[in-house]
């Protein structure tokens, strides 16, 4: 069977993307790359230095929304397979902050991202009335991010995802055209504030003081559809019922459970 390359977008929210890899021999190297913009971006936990099984499959919940993206794997460092460009939006209009590695997600407005902050590490040494530097390089930025929430539930769910991130660290994704925004940062500190003093108004701004961060650890894999969800989906049904929508357990594992 011929090497091939499939993206299913996923039922859920904020969307996600399964890539497939079929047709492999067992021992195969694979790499699977996001493209976006003509840049090249590893699938997270997307590399396999000899495969296991003629399938390989990752889901990608870090992609851009608004941009057309493709995927391509590169199989014994040389063959490269792709898939067309789709462009994936991000249904509601607001922006997603998510955790690709436990898959919790928060919709939130941003209210208020005025400063970003760059600040060069160094000392500086006062010899013979002149000042001295030691400077290295200019870090990432640093800054407070506030974001409008307007019921209980959205509250709880951003200060949830916020206390159980990986690593502490959240993806900023919006729904596309506005530079600057898309981004990982490790929360530092949360700060809530009430809109108004009417103790029955659960509207909310959250600051996030944040600091810009590379993102997981490129080992972490993205979470996909659990156990969980395909019994969720199949309540009150059998396994044969699961097994005739997905005799194989490729079926089965490329299936959408949202």
């Amino acid at each position: 069977m011929a090497v091939a390359i499939s993206a299913t977008s996923q039922d859920t929210w904020p969307p996600r993307v399964l890539v497939s890899v079929t047709g492999l021999a067992l021992g195969d190297s694979v790499e699977l790359f996001r493209v976006a913009g003509g840049d090249r971006t590893p699938v997270r936990a997307g590399e396999a230095t000899a495969v296991t099984d003629t399938s390989f499959l990752r889901v990608d919940a870090e992609l851009p929304f608004g941009v057309p993206v493709s995927y391509l794997a590169v199989v014994n460092g040389a063959g490269e397979y792709t898939t067309v460009p789709a462009t994936y939006a991000l249904p509601g209009g607001k922006v997603a902050i998510t955790d690709a590695i436990n898959g919790s997600s928060a919709e939130v407005v941003i209210l208020s991202w005025p400063d970003k902050t760059y600040e060069r590490q160094a000392s500086v040494f006062v010899v013979g009335g002149r000042n001295v530097v030691v400077a290295g390089d200019l870090g990432m930025w640093q800054g407070d991010v506030e974001l409008f929430v307007d019921t209980t539930a959205a509250r709880d769910n951003v200060v949830d995802l916020v206390a159980d991130a990986t690593e502490g660290v959240v993806q900023i994704r919006q729904p596309g055209g506005y530079d600057g925004v898309d981004s990982y940062a490790a929360v530092l500190r949360l700060t809530e504030r009430r809109w108004s003093q009417d103790g029955s108004d659960p509207r909310r701004v959250i600051v996030l003081a944040a600091a810009q961060v590379e993102g997981w650890a490129p080992a972490l894999e993205a979470q996909g559809y659990t156990l969980q969800d395909i019994a969720n989906y199949y309540t009150g049904l059998t396994l044969q019922d699961i097994a005739d929508d997905y005799p194989t357990l490729l079926d089965l594992a490329q299936g959408d459970f949202g």
